[in-house]
């Protein structure tokens, strides 16, 4: 029997010593657990820091050099819109964050993320000198395309910073990549950090309603319709994304997407998600599973939470 090819995939851990401490716990939880594991590599699809600053991207190489993941070979990252941007963390900033955004330099805090995180990103092909997204990483069996999905700041179109677009221009250099001899005959991921489906709502004018039809215009991704197309095109086995804080898996116009954004931060408490990917050549299986508190000399049993499904054949 072929032992597959095993991917963790995290999302949205928005760490922070000021405003987020118990997302630091809970990742510990996971990095803990998953050093510990039968994983082949570790993806974070975004938000990895809570509020953009350099403080809080230390905490993350910190964490992933403890529990030995800070190597290319072993982790890829790519950006969301908290580790550009920031997010409203008081209620003083409510009002003060759409001023916050607009100020941001958008490529000049796009540099010190990739800096702060570089030497995850080595051994990474890239198509356009100069620019740090798109990258292929080739793992073997299976190749990761990073892509960013996080927009400049827009009075109109995106005032929070928590929309998303990929531009026309990335969209043909993923292409690019995707067509080199590196990738052929193997399994393609997609790593990005928006969602491709919409945000339920409750309706009727409740506060449940109210919020999800915020929702569906603070956080959407321009240009679904053109990036569903290159991932149908190009064949890709599987997206793996962040960004709401849920854990679910669906299907768009035949892709199949597997979102990881409730790792420490779900909706419903509990333990700490991770979104486990199997890969046996074309054939790929996802599963979530939870991963209990960390009990003193007891080796952590990974616990089944969702039903294992395959995604591509």
């Amino acid at each position: 029997m072929i032992r597959p090819f095993t991917i963790a995939h995290i999302s949205d851990l928005h760490l922070s010593a000021e405003f987020r401490r118990q997302n630091i716990r809970r990742t510990k939880q996971l990095l803990d657990h998953l050093s510990r594991s039968n994983i082949d590599h570790l993806v974070i699809t975004g938000d990895i820091a809570a509020n953009a600053q350099p403080g809080e991207f230390a905490i993350g190489r910190g964490l992933l050099s403890s529990y030995g993941f800070y190597n290319a070979q072993r982790t890829t990252i790519i950006p969301g819109n908290h580790d550009i941007f920031g997010g409203v963390q008081t209620a003083e900033d409510i009002l003060d964050f759409p001023s916050r955004c607009r100020n941001t330099h958008f490529h000049r805090a796009m540099q010190t993320f990739s800096d702060a995180f570089g030497e995850l990103f080595q051994g990474s092909s890239v198509s356009r000198d100069g620019y740090w997204y798109p990258f292929l990483k080739d793992l073997g069996p299976v190749v990761l395309v990073g892509m960013n999905s996080v927009a400049p700041h827009s009075v109109v179109g995106n005032p929070f910073g928590s929309n998303g677009a990929v531009q026309k221009s990335e969209i043909h250099a993923a292409r690019k990549l995707l067509g080199s001899a590196a990738s052929k005959h193997k399994a393609r991921i997609v790593l990005i950090h928006h969602h491709f489906n919409k945000a339920s709502t409750s309706g009727g004018g409740t506060l449940g309603g109210i919020w999800g039809n915020l929702e569906n215009q603070t956080m959407k991704l321009h240009g679904k319709k053109r990036l569903l197309k290159f991932l149908h095109d190009e064949k890709v086995d599987l997206v793996l994304h962040g960004h709401q804080h849920v854990n679910l898996s669906y299907v768009r116009k035949g892709v199949h997407f597997v979102n990881a954004g409730g790792s420490v931060m779900g909706l419903v408490p509990g333990d700490p998600l991770v979104n486990l990917v199997h890969i046996v050549g074309h054939q790929i299986t996802s599963e979530f599973c939870g991963i209990p508190a960390i009990r003193p000399a007891e080796r952590l049993p990974i616990m089944e939470t969702h039903p294992r499904f395959a995604v591509a054949s």
